[in-house]
């Protein structure tokens, strides 16, 4: 019997654990494979011993991030040696850019011959577009969750599908407009976000006279640190994933910092206000390389163009990753370009409505966010909603099917190249 295809996944945030779980899931149901590296609690009960805990590299911001640098170094260097003592067939990195590069470019310099796919492409569309020249030199391919996004890297040679979010599998199709009167505080998935943003949502619910129920969905690590914020004001904490996404389904109203968080509120239709501070510092180094208009993920969707391939991409044989599996994984010319232009869509962000109000940096008060609470039209927003849905879902194979059957189309084609 042929030994299992090894893969080793690398998902060093909360957003990238849980993407991570959906696709290591659906790639046991596909195949027999051996799984190991780093990982969250969602990965964890998919039967993935995370080499050490991710809470320990989920830093956001610069300025943030300079007391835990050498700490995270090490790590780094830890996953490297594990990663060439495993030797995977196949390496796995989720999101985390800063962790994962440096972790595949060091694996692609070792010359161990180890295929690597990167899924959750940078943001390279918002800021330091630079990026994607330097990705396409590292990995093997890039999986990315929404459709505008291969563009930016097609040109560079990098073989770049369009796989979809596999967050979407837990919500519905239907989306309800009957709400009751819950409002989520939702400050951030790091500790930074979270002492920056929830002392502000405090606000809001301290000056509110309604008579709302407010809950905070946050993770299990973060809750002690957030209850001592609470206090003694009447506020839920809630960790558990099933209660959460109940909640987005029918909570009338969420206050929410920018992240993932966004897309899961926008898929269950639920209204909401974005927000986000920083440490001023960080937020002067970042602000001039930032380039897109929106910081909330359902206005950018919608405010893509929703790209569709030429008609000489549609007649075109581009070849495949792994087996001759996906034929819309575009793969480099020798001359280390695409055949064809990537997409004929439009680059740039349409000039259409904020269909989620965006509070950012000194915006984000309290008093402005009382005055869009009392001012959204939030049937209106629900209604648009509904069609981020379908820009993350190209209505055949699941998202996270999709990705386990090229992960698993590219191990079997190193498998036989052994042979």
């Amino acid at each position: 019997m042929a030994p299992n295809i090894k893969i080793y996944i690398v998902a060093g945030e909360p957003s990238g654990d849980a993407i991570g779980a959906k696709v290591l899931r659906a790639i046991k149901t596909e195949g027999s494979v051996d799984v190991s590296g780093v990982g969250g609690p969602h990965l964890a009960r998919e039967g993935l011993d995370s080499l050490f805990n991710i809470t320990e590299i989920s830093h956001g911001g610069i300025i943030e991030l300079i007391p835990h640098i050498r700490r995270i170094k090490q790590l780094i260097q830890m996953t490297i040696d594990d990663i060439t003592k495993v030797r995977p067939d196949v390496l796995l990195t989720i999101d985390s850019p800063g962790f994962s590069f440096r972790i595949a470019k060091a694996v692609k310099n070792s010359n161990l011959g180890i295929k690597m796919i990167h899924l959750v492409a940078p943001s390279v569309w918002a800021w330091r577009k630079g990026r994607a020249k330097k990705v396409a030199k590292i990995y093997d391919a890039l999986l990315t969750l929404f459709d505008f996004e291969p563009q930016y890297f097609l040109p560079h040679g990098l073989r770049t599908e369009f796989v979809g979010h596999p967050l979407m599998e837990d919500y519905e199709e239907s989306i309800s407009l009957t709400r009751d009167d819950t409002i989520l505080l939702m400050p951030g998935s790091r500790l930074q976000e979270i002492k920056q943003i929830l002392p502000i949502l405090l606000k809001v619910t301290d000056e509110y006279t309604g008579t709302s129920r407010v809950v905070i969905p946050t993770l299990p690590h973060l809750s002690r640190y957030v209850d001592g914020l609470v206090g003694s004001r009447s506020i839920e904490i809630i960790t558990n994933d099933k209660e959460k996404n109940e909640l987005f389904r029918r909570a009338g109203l969420a206050i929410v910092a920018s992240g993932t968080a966004t897309l899961q509120l926008a898929l269950a239709g639920c209204p909401m206000i974005v927000c986000y501070k920083m440490n001023r510092i960080t937020y002067n180094i970042v602000k001039p390389f930032v380039k897109t208009k929106h910081i909330a993920l359902g206005n950018i969707i919608l405010n893509r163009p929703l790209l569709q391939p030429s008609e000489s991409e549609l007649k075109a044989g581009d070849t495949e990753i792994g087996s001759g599996a996906y034929s819309s994984v575009r793969a480099p010319s020798s001359t280390g370009s695409t055949n064809q232009q990537p997409y004929s869509g439009e680059l740039r962000e349409r000039s259409i409505e904020s269909v989620i109000p965006e509070l950012i940096q000194d915006a984000c008060t309290a008093a402005n966010i009382m005055r869009h609470v009392k001012d959204l039209n939030r049937e209106h927003q629900v209604t648009k909603l509904k069609e981020i849905r379908n820009r993350l879902y190209d209505g055949n194979v699941l998202p996270s099917q999709k990705i386990a059957r090229i992960i698993l189309a590219v191990g079997n084609e190193i498998r036989s190249l052994e042979k």
